[in-house]
């Protein structure tokens, strides 16, 4: 994998949306696989750490799916209501 890879989501404590899992949260930090010292399963080259905004537990996802929050308004529930966690 190329360490060159750009990652063009948003920054380091701004709001993100998490695509895979409808959450949105505050970006914690972007990090390549190869810098990580513990075991993942990232498919991607760049790992994105989350958490809510309002506190809480932080969670890892690859960082192709972080987006910006607007997309959240497009992938909305049922009701029109973005998960917001």
């Amino acid at each position: 994998m190329s360490r060159s890879t750009p990652y063009k989501g948003p920054k380091v404590g701004q709001e993100a949306y998490h695509a895979a899992t409808g959450r949105v949260g505050v970006l914690r930090d972007v990090c390549h696989v190869d810098d990580l010292i513990f075991e993942h399963r990232m498919p991607g080259p760049r790992v994105a750490f989350l958490r809510p905004a309002e506190g809480g537990r932080e969670w890892m996802t690859d960082a192709g799916n972080v987006r910006f929050p607007e997309e959240a308004e497009r992938h909305s529930d049922v009701c029109g209501e973005p998960r917001w966690e």
